[in-house]
């Protein structure tokens, strides 16, 4: 009995209290009061703060090292020796916007990889074309330009020869960049060519321009720009490009935060038109070719 009388007891108590809770929540219009949630500090949690991937410490070092190629015009000498074209743009304004100094890295193609990986450099700014092989070693930015790969002719070797079916033949010798994805293109187009490497473009167009190698590949408007300078010695003998790339920024494995703010990057200055104005530039007119 006195089991039963105390359970009834606290269950009369229970009772009561539930009913006066709801009894305020009632007189408090109904609504339960909302959680209190902590400001949000302005200060970065030290976890952030102690982070040591590559954004990070290029804002501790106040320095962007930029690995770039030659090719005209992505990236080249102009008649003081100073690097110019669309990639040293591209790099200056990406320093800019991190706030610190920019270190231009020039080497050859077949470098540029090795550079990024041995963190000689923190970025590839070289308009490089993203494939699943070279994926497995970096990551690719979101793409930032496009270019067109075109074939380009020596006269002298191949005069009026206008066919795919003419350069796909042993005795003609077609030349790429090493290192550059045209190799492969090339080696699919014209399996039965031989195809020469060189270390920059320089050499290469010198080389077709020269009739030493039949034909050569290469990005727009590297072509355009040859045959201009190169008179009549050089010529595109087919109507349509080889092939279209997207070109994008190249960083090290697991620098997640660094990839996720040159995506932000590239978006924001598509949006406002800033790239377009320097693919335009650059690629679009040869209103630069006399600062060379």
């Amino acid at each position: 009995m006195k089991v039963n009388k105390l359970i009834n007891t606290f269950l009369l108590f229970s009772v009561v209290l539930f009913a006066g809770s709801s009894f305020v929540y009632a007189q408090k219009g109904g609504r339960r009061p909302a959680a209190t949630v902590p400001a949000r500090s302005a200060t970065p949690p030290a976890a952030i703060l102690d982070n040591a991937d590559t954004l990070t410490m290029i804002r501790r070092s106040n320095r962007l090292n930029v690995g770039v190629a030659s090719y005209v015009p992505w990236a080249m000498h102009d008649k003081n020796g100073k690097l110019i074209g669309f990639e040293i743009d591209v790099a200056q304004k990406l320093a800019e916007d991190l706030g610190v100094e920019l270190h231009l890295m020039p080497s050859g193609q077949s470098s540029l990889l090795d550079n990024l990986l041995s963190k000689r450099v923190d970025i590839l700014v070289t308009g490089m074309y993203p494939t699943p092989q070279r994926a497995l070693l970096v990551n690719f930015s979101e793409p930032y330009a496009k270019s067109k790969i075109e074939l380009i002719a020596s006269r002298d070797k191949m005069r009026d020869k206008g066919d795919r079916r003419h350069y796909n033949d042993p005795d003609v010798t077609i030349g790429v960049v090493s290192g550059a994805v045209y190799e492969s293109i090339a080696r699919a187009e014209f399996p039965k060519a031989k195809i020469q490497l060189f270390d920059n473009e320089a050499e290469l167009m010198e080389a077709v321009g020269s009739g030493s190698i039949n034909a050569a590949m290469a990005s727009t408007p590297g072509p355009e720009f040859a045959m201009k300078h190169g008179g009549a010695r050089i010529y595109r003998p087919l109507a349509d490009p080889l092939s279209t790339m997207d070109e994008s920024l190249a960083i090290r494995k697991g620098d997640v935060d660094f990839l996720n703010y040159l995506n932000t990057w590239i978006r924001y200055y598509e949006r406002n038109g800033w790239l377009k104005a320097k693919r335009e530039y650059w690629f679009e007119s040869t209103d630069w070719s006399d600062q060379l």
